[in-house]
């Protein structure tokens, strides 16, 4: 019996952390269910930059806010976040005492951005939040199919809307929650507020992932995090700079109150892999707890908030390092200045990739930034993490073209010593082809962009004379402008398989 309940549990520690969106390549239409405190509002930050998710609508429940002052809240974050397409519903108010921190929830952060944000002509706030939650849920679902449900509240919303038509249930794909199961003690503060509501949604049939974890195991909003966020310079990122510029927030913020709840259950459905399941210590027999490194959760949120998509499920966590520097005072002369503008246009991974591409490739080069780039934007196009790639280097073996092939092992981590990169010794040309499963790709530098790098080395060498220090110091100065001003997204050929050989 003992070892019955041990693989039964197993099972569905597995069936749980199963991804459902990852590596799509089309995204998937969420619903987002939400009461609308302070970390629903990062959490729906997070979701706006997210190219897994199609967001069709936000709808509110009776938790920290009042779903008709969550609309309101919801309706204003979503247009600071240029969304106004995504309508916004409210749902039923519960009976009961509201929560202690009902009023300083409906007024922390939101005040100032429902003034701030600039409305169409005729419409206010309050105009956007007449929609009732079931009436949308109903439209919604019934235009769509192979919904994911987001619920970061009780799940009063949807157990209405199951009893109105028991037939959603076949629309609706998974239910992340923000929460316990309805027989779990104690429940979950989402659970408890509406239990009849949690065991409706539990046992109507759906897919459900119940994601808690205890304060202790969640990563921290604060300083560190907050002023990492800032730094991002990117709109999503700035309106959750914005949401903490209250005194009292900024306070809360200082003496580390806030804990990433309802972001979590964001990073469980969007970056499954960063995700362990391990046996409670002390605790039943055979229970297990989920987890995940702060680090990885943290580069993951500030990944997902920059909208770097290179980081998908597999990421460049450090081996040796704490961190990936990219301060000034941690960087050479010429660098430093530029080592923020390159990581608000290229993202985080993309900045450590050609980090250590450069001190791997003992120069700065402009062929191996750029097999660090071409290798980031495989990923990007194939949905995979590092190490999931099997790489065919076309570059040869005579530098400096050949040099694309350092930048390719970093960017992807397939190296010579696994043997999941090759070089393809006939060929000699800025190109790789990429392979994940059945899926392949072959990437090339366009020839308008080689022609300008030859063209930029020979003026360098008539210059300066060939392999002098000057030229040397050239090429690092170009190499850093095209660090800077090459663009992943563009600078290559996308040559489908079948079509590069």
């Amino acid at each position: 019996m003992r070892f019955t309940k041990q693989i039964l549990l197993a099972v569905l520690a597995l069936f749980l952390a199963a991804p459902v969106c990852a590596h799509l390549g089309t995204p998937l239409p969420l619903l987002v269910d939400t009461d609308m405190a302070l970390d629903d509002a990062r959490a729906l930050a997070l979701l706006a930059e997210s190219a897994d998710v199609e967001l069709l609508a936000v709808v509110t429940s009776d938790g920290a806010c009042s779903p008709q002052a969550g609309a309101r809240a919801a309706r204003a974050l979503l247009d600071a976040l240029d969304r106004p397409d995504v309508p916004v519903g409210f749902g039923p108010v519960l009976g009961g005492e509201p929560p202690p921190w009902r009023e300083m929830s409906e007024a922390l952060g939101w005040s100032g951005l429902i003034e701030e944000k600039e409305r169409p002509p005729g419409r206010s706030v309050d105009d956007d939040a007449l929609l009732s939650a079931q009436d949308l849920l109903a439209r919604t679902a019934r235009a769509r199919e192979g919904i994911l449900y987001l619920c970061l509240g009780p799940l009063t919303n949807l157990a209405s809307a199951l009893a109105a038509d028991p037939t959603l249930h076949t629309r609706i794909i998974a239910v992340y929650y923000s929460g316990s199961r309805p027989d779990e003690e104690p429940p979950s503060w989402n659970t408890s507020r509406d239990k009849g509501a949690a065991r409706a949604v539990f046992a109507s049939g759906l897919r459900v992932d119940p994601v808690r974890m205890g304060d202790d195991r969640l990563l921290r909003f604060d300083e560190r995090l907050s002023n990492a966020v800032c730094a991002l310079a990117k709109p999503a990122a700035e309106v959750v700079c914005r949401l903490h510029e209250n005194e009292r927030v900024r306070g809360l913020v200082e003496s580390e109150h806030f804990r990433c709840w309802d972001e979590t259950v964001v990073l469980k459905m969007l970056v499954p892999g960063i995700f362990s399941w391990e046996r409670a210590s002390g605790g039943a027999e055979g229970e297990l707890v989920l987890r995940y490194d702060p680090d990885n959760a943290r580069f993951a949120y500030l990944n997902l908030l920059s909208g770097d998509l290179s980081l998908r499920e597999g990421h460049r966590e450090p081996v040796v390092l704490r961190e990936f520097p990219s301060g000034p005072a941690d960087l050479r002369g010429d660098v430093g200045p530029v080592a923020a503008a390159i990581i608000e246009r290229h993202g985080v991974e993309e900045w450590n990739a050609v980090l250590l591409t450069n001190e791997l490739h003992r120069h700065l080069g402009v062929y191996s930034i750029l097999g660090a780039k071409m290798g980031i934007r495989a990923r990007e196009l194939l949905g995979a993490g590092l190490d999931e790639l099997i790489v065919e280097s076309r570059a040869g073996t005579a530098p400096p073209l050949s040099c694309l092939t350092d930048g390719l092992q970093v960017a992807t981590g397939a190296t010579l010593g696994r043997g999941t990169i090759t070089i393809d010794p006939t060929r000699s040309e800025p190109a790789a082809r990429f392979v994940r499963g059945d899926r392949s790709i072959v990437l090339r530098v366009r020839d308008d962009e080689t022609a300008r790098i030859r063209r930029e080395i020979g003026d360098a060498i008539e210059r300066n004379g060939d392999l002098t220090p000057a030229y040397w110091q050239a090429v690092r100065a170009m190499a850093i402008r095209c660090w800077l001003e090459m663009d992943r997204a563009r600078v290559f050929e996308e040559i489908p398989a079948g079509e590069g050989g």
